[in-house]
């Protein structure tokens, strides 16, 4: 088992930990509300607290919204903080099976698996360096997978998108504040 300190101090040593605490509700999300949910809502991102949850129908949109509250004590037990403020649920085009997107399917470049190295070499536990090295990689097959579907960066924060701007920009611009 890896001491949550030594992650924590690889984590912050790359300049990893607060995306990683900030991202790490989406990344329980699966295991929080089980197969069945998470078979037809797949988390986006996290961002200043809020969770943004893809589903493919209003009416699913609908249903989830009303066990939103659920959900969100749920995660936030399983972080032992209440670190999720709220849930937002999207109407998102993505296939109805995850193997249409298998990760195991995707690629790195040799340069990709360059980078992951360097940044895990020098971790001295075993344990640490295989998580950390399975957590880039999936990261990193994500965002291919995110490109492959034809995601593009959104122009005013970077985060893949697919539409324009992303969810919590396009809030802001209609908002008036970007």
């Amino acid at each position: 088992m890896i001491e949550p300190t030594l992650l924590e101090k690889v984590l912050r040593k790359y300049g990893l930990f607060e995306k990683y605490r900030e991202q790490e509700p989406a990344l329980l999300w699966d295991r929080v509300v089980g197969e069945r949910v998470s078979r037809l809502a797949r988390p986006i991102w996290v961002q200043e607290g809020v969770l943004f949850v893809a589903v493919p129908s209003h009416v699913v949109q609908h249903e989830f919204s009303l066990m939103r509250e659920e959900f969100r004590k749920r995660l936030n037990n399983a972080l032992g903080a209440e670190r999720v403020k709220e849930i937002r649920f999207r109407v998102e085009s993505f296939p109805k099976s995850r193997s249409a997107l298998s990760l195991d399917a995707i690629e790195l470049g040799p340069e990709e698996e360059r980078t992951i190295e360097q940044v895990v070499q020098d971790l001295s536990d075993p344990g640490l360096r295989s998580v950390v090295t399975q957590l880039m990689r999936k990261a990193k097959k994500m965002e291919k997978a995110r490109q492959q579907l034809g995601w593009k960066p959104c122009p005013r924060c970077g985060l893949l998108c697919e539409e324009h701007f992303c969810p919590l920009c396009a809030q802001s611009f209609e908002e008036g504040s970007v």
